[in-house]
């Protein structure tokens, strides 16, 4: 009788001890969920910033680029000892992000 008792008793917590690692387990697929669902939103959100700047015809700036070619070779080497290429580079990235911030909401403070 008594070994009845402990043999229901080892099942009862074999069941309960389950359902406690079914408790644990679902929890922590619940918190990867909810760490990804932030990460997948960002990825979805690159997705479309990509395919608008895809999406962008830059084939008119494609006739400046041949201007700097045209110029003589001691004017060319004179303005890459200037560093005016680098200097370009930062002006325009600089123009391009200013833009960029025009398009956010609240944040059109300091223009």
């Amino acid at each position: 009788m008594f070994a009845f008792f402990s043999k229901l008793l080892a099942k009862i917590t074999a069941v309960v001890q389950w359902f406690a690692d079914l408790g644990k387990q679902v929890f922590k697929d619940l918190w990867e969920i909810a760490t990804d669902v932030p990460c997948w939103i960002f990825d979805k959100l690159l997705d479309v910033v990509v395919s608008a700047i895809s999406s962008l015809d830059l084939s008119g700036l494609q006739q400046y680029g041949g201007a700097w070619g045209s110029l003589p070779s001691e004017i060319l080497n004179i303005l890459g000892l200037l560093g005016v290429g680098q200097a370009v580079a930062i002006i325009t990235a600089a123009i391009t992000i200013r833009l960029i911030l025009q398009l956010i909401p609240f944040t059109r403070l300091g223009s």
